[in-house]
């Protein structure tokens, strides 16, 4: 089974707490974790983001759809199936726990994703999301007519169940950001 290829959502740059602890961007920081892991690697582009890499950068290609049409587009011309998607945002993620979805991820999945303590949530993210997927995200997600979570919960996802796992913690998230900022000091 061929490997999804792995893309760094950069996000908007707004909340950067990691990179003093990393020494470099989180973005690439992500990208380091995920190229480690023997996957292809590529980085969504940040409109205030200079990054020089070895990673290739994602633009927007069509106006509103972010990088979602991007990364459909690199499926296609990569003939893959399939994109792990990791937000620099949470910047405890390790190869372990992604390495979980990697190891759930089978051909016939749509989706493959945590939920955390049984709870109705999905995390959107980290996953595996096949192309097909992603299409509808660009259809029916950015178009207003359904959200994310009801995407997650109608399209057959493949879940791995985790205990609380403060590997998932999101900086975007401003009690999870105290959190994080704690846990990169110790």
């Amino acid at each position: 089974m061929k490997k999804p290829l792995a893309v760094v959502l950069a996000g908007s740059g707004e909340y950067r707490i990691a990179e003093s602890h990393y020494g470099k961007p989180q973005e690439l920081h992500t990208a380091n974790v995920l190229s480690s892991m023997g996957l292809a690697t590529y980085i969504t582009e940040r409109s205030e983001s200079e990054l020089e890499c070895k990673y290739k950068i994602l633009g927007e290609l069509y106006e509103g759809q972010g990088a979602i049409g991007a990364i459909i587009s690199l499926l296609s011309d990569e003939g893959a199936d399939a994109a792990i998607l990791v937000p620099c945002d949470m910047p405890l993620l390790d190869a372990d726990i992604l390495q979980q979805l990697l190891d759930t991820y089978e051909e016939e999945d749509t989706i493959v994703c945590f939920r955390q303590n049984g709870l109705p949530y999905i995390e959107p993210f980290p996953a595996i999301f096949e192309k097909a997927l992603l299409e509808l995200m660009i259809t029916d997600v950015m178009e207003g007519k359904i959200t994310l979570q009801e995407l997650l919960n109608h399209a057959g996802s493949h879940l791995i169940e985790l205990p609380k796992d403060d590997r998932l913690l999101n900086v975007t998230d401003y009690d999870e950001q105290a959190k994080i900022v704690s846990l990169l000091n110790n």
